[in-house]
């Protein structure tokens, strides 16, 4: 089978780029910046989705504290199928550029009602690895959903203006992710944390059901860079266990030495609605999110603790598949 009709099903080959489209029925992007100091977050959100040989596009910017959200849907969404790059004009544009031998720069533009961001990102080292995306999932074709948290370190320049703010977000930590597959699980739940005491703890995590039909069942992930290293803790190589019940989200992560407690909850941070696309064009449907909550972060190696740190600008969000009508 050529290479891109495989990953048109979802999946990738060994040592694979997941970041360029899969031309999946939804192609969803995320990025996030933490700023520590003024202690704020700000999200923006793309979907692409394709159906029906048509691609429509889905754009969201949410920022806490500001509680403030925004969203549209355009047509002639785009997503580059042999390069990194998205357009969903005029509401956001995407281009990965080379810079070097070696380097890169993310060039992300967004302009949506009273929202508004131009930055440049500059990632750490890269390092290439035999499992794309979130382990031998990402090798398996057909899944409903699949996920890749690819930034966890970025050099920023640039500013925004939300309302009648001006948010200057050099400095801040930089997250950012892909997801794809034939819309989200049935039920989901996900976070990501920065902001501990030290600068190089970063986590995320996530959960859902993942397969097809009576194939489904729930599958939790998490991805820990602490100390320069990245730790990702997947099933089968390890047992991963977590969900969320009343507003308190928890994940336990055990890996050949490595053991992960995750704790998070939404304290005193507004409970946002924040639009996610249906399969059917223009149709949304809403997931439920803190944009500044709470994680307790607790690791151990070979069974001695290696750090415990707790983060209060976390994402945390719980979701459930939108209905097309």
């Amino acid at each position: 089978m050529p290479r891109a009709a495989w990953r048109r099903t979802g999946a990738d080959l060994p040592w694979g780029d997941p970041l360029p489209s899969h031309r999946s029925l939804m192609e969803g992007y995320l990025w996030r910046f933490t700023d520590p100091v003024r202690h704020r977050v700000l999200e923006v959100a793309c979907g692409v989705s394709h159906q029906h040989g048509r691609a429509w596009g889905t754009v969201v910017v949410a920022a806490s504290p500001l509680s403030l959200v925004r969203s549209t849907t355009l047509d002639d969404a785009w997503a580059g199928t042999d390069r990194f790059a998205i357009e969903a004009a005029p509401a956001l544009s995407f281009v990965r550029d080379r810079t070097g031998a070696s380097g890169v720069r993310d060039r992300l533009r967004v302009s949506l009602d009273d929202a508004e961001l131009e930055v440049a990102l500059f990632p750490g080292t890269r390092r290439r690895t035999l499992l794309p995306g979130a382990g031998v999932f990402s090798l398996l074709p057909g899944l409903n959903h699949y996920w890749h948290p690819y930034l966890f370190e970025a050099r920023a320049e640039g500013a925004a203006r939300l309302g009648d703010e001006h948010w200057d977000l050099a400095g801040c930590q930089v997250y950012a992710e892909k997801s794809w597959g034939r819309g989200f699980p049935p039920a989901w739940w996900w976070g990501q944390a920065q902001d501990f005491d030290r600068p190089d703890v970063r986590v995320a995590f996530a959960g859902g059901l993942l397969g097809r039909g009576r194939a489904t069942v729930p599958v939790n992930g998490l991805v820990l860079c602490l100390g320069g290293r990245r730790l990702d803790l997947f099933p089968p190589a390890a047992i991963v266990r977590g969900g969320v019940r009343a507003d308190h989200w928890r994940l336990t992560a055990t890996g050949p030495r490595h053991r992960v407690r995750v704790s998070g909850q939404g304290a005193d941070s507004p409970l946002l609605r924040l639009p996610i696309p249906a399969l059917t064009p223009h149709h949304l449907g809403y997931s439920e999110q803190h944009l500044a909550g709470t994680v307790r972060l607790e690791v151990t190696r070979d069974g001695k603790p290696l750090y415990a740190g707790t983060s209060r600008l976390a994402s945390l969000e719980r979701g459930r598949a939108p209905r097309s009508p």
